[in-house]
C-alpha cells in the first residue's frame, strides 16, 4: 500500500468533497479516500500494483478539480492560490 496527499481547487462544497471521494474510492486499488476541504487536501490509500498517481490525479482532473500532488520536503502552495494568481478561476 501507498499513499499520496493531493493539493486540489475546485472542492467548495462538502457535497464536491463527497463526489470526489466517491470518484476516487471507484478506482481499482483505492483502498481509502480522505478529504480536507478547508485546506484543499485530499489524501489517497491505493494499492500500487492497481494504480498509482498518475492514475488518481487524471480522475481528480477529470471530475473538474484542480490537483497538484504534494511531495515531501518541497513547500505546498495551494493549486487554488495559483490559479487565482495567473488569472483562472
Amino acid at each position: 500500500m501507498q499513499a499520496i496527499h493531493i493539493d486540489t481547487a475546485g472542492i467548495e462544497s462538502p457535497d464536491d468533497a463527497v463526489l470526489l471521494e466517491a470518484i476516487l474510492r471507484m478506482l481499482a486499488g483505492v483502498t481509502d479516500v480522505a478529504s480536507v476541504r478547508s485546506i484543499g487536501l485530499v489524501s489517497v490509500l491505493y494499492d500500487e500494483h492497481k494504480t498509482g498517481p498518475r492514475g488518481i490525479l487524471r480522475a481528480i482532473r477529470s471530475s473538474g478539480f484542480d490537483a497538484r500532488l504534494v511531495r515531501p520536503g518541497i513547500p505546498r502552495t495551494r493549486v487554488r492560490g495559483a490559479a487565482l494568481a495567473q488569472g483562472g478561476a
